[in-house]
């Protein structure tokens, strides 16, 4: 089981300094309090251990407090517990030369994110995710890489060549025009590019199959994904030279535009409605709430039976599921055996989970 054991935070956001220290014999953790005495503050502050934004979308200049601009730095430090080992992490951000710059650390020794991930994920739901369910193909397309990217690193790694692959062919296109080296990144774009659309669809095929084998209490919903130039992948070799075709065709569309007409991003993403067989678009604001805690209950089942340590944060858990339903939301990710963080106004929301929480009164 890995669970945060401490957690130390110097000039972020609305906190100037704050220290906790967690009872390890609860796995949940509820933080309650009026609103704006910095409950979701706290959990960004740790998701910043797995997302260089954190959970907010931040930017650097955003997570200083505006009177500490150009004073003193930003710390956040949590100790973890993990496989029966302590991990202690740590992120500064300073200001050199009048640009905000942020350092990682991992046991006092410099490091990444792609790093921490290999010892520990961090997970999260929060109100600002609801429109994922019906802003459009892009966040839907986003959150899923990002969930993925966060469970398989090659994955990551093949997603950060091809965008570096994508900007190096279009500066080609727009100074040297060299045939050969077109030739060559535009070869790997499009092997990259096969195998960013299989893994999306063999990930999506495993949330489906948890969704309709372990989570029967939950709003059943399915992940698709279609795409005009292909009906499946199962003929690699064509399939690339199909790509190589489209990337040849639109050079001169592409320097015109500056950007690349065929890329991962003609693949339309769509959330279905079991129930009902019709996109999650169509559905009511709750439905598709619960469509969004359906696929985050089913990535972190993936992340348990893969055997990989994480902890859940539930940003204003009552949000995506009423009171009544909130003991259904509880007994499921208390199987996880992990430690799960959760937000509210009152402690009288999580009734529920009285004798089983650590509770923090921020005030």
């Amino acid at each position: 089981m890995a669970n945060i054991e401490k957690v130390f935070i110097k000039n972020f956001k609305s906190y100037k300094s704050y220290t906790l220290s967690l009872d390890c014999k609860f796995k949940h953790i509820i933080v309650h309090g009026y609103n704006g005495v910095g409950k979701t503050n706290l959990l960004d502050g740790i998701s910043y251990f797995s997302n260089s934004k954190g959970l907010r979308g931040s930017s650097l200049e955003e997570i200083l407090p505006k009177d500490k601009l150009n004073e003193e730095n930003t710390q956040l430090e949590i100790k973890i517990r993990s496989l029966n080992k302590i991990y202690n992490l740590s992120l500064e951000i300073i200001n050199e030369d009048n640009q905000l710059k942020k350092k990682i650390f991992f046991d006092q020794k410099k490091t990444s994110l792609s790093q921490i991930k290999n010892y520990i994920k961090i997970i999260w739901l929060t109100p600002y995710m609801d429109k994922i369910m019906y802003e459009g193909q892009t966040l839907k397309r986003n959150f899923v890489d990002k969930m993925i990217a966060q469970n398989d690193s090659y994955f990551n790694k093949i997603l950060l060549s091809l965008r570096k692959d994508v900007t190096e062919r279009l500066n080609i296109l727009k100074n040297s025009k060299d045939d050969k080296w077109l030739n060559l990144i535009e070869k790997k774009i499009a092997n990259n590019s096969f195998e960013i659309f299989d893994i999306r669809r063999k990930y999506s095929e495993k949330l489906n199959f948890i969704i309709n084998t372990q989570l029967n209490k939950f709003k059943k919903i399915r992940i698709e994904y279609k795409n005009k130039l292909f009906s499946n992948l199962q003929n690699k070799e064509r399939l690339i030279n199909l790509f190589l075709e489209e990337l040849k065709n639109n050079r001169k569309l592409d320097e015109i535009t500056k950007r690349s007409n065929f890329s991962i991003n003609t693949d339309e993403i769509n959330i279905i409605d079991n129930d009902n067989n019709i996109n999650i678009e169509s559905c009511s604001t709750g439905e598709q709430k619960s469509s969004l805690l359906t696929i985050i209950l089913a990535n972190c089942w993936k992340l348990k039976n893969d055997n990989q340590e994480f902890i859940l944060l539930l940003d204003e858990a009552t949000s995506h599921i009423d009171a009544m339903n909130f003991k259904k939301l509880f007994d499921e990710v208390d199987k996880f055996d992990t430690q799960i963080w959760y937000t509210g106004t009152h402690r009288n929301l999580f009734q529920v989970i009285e004798n089983k929480a650590f509770f923090i009164h921020l005030q």
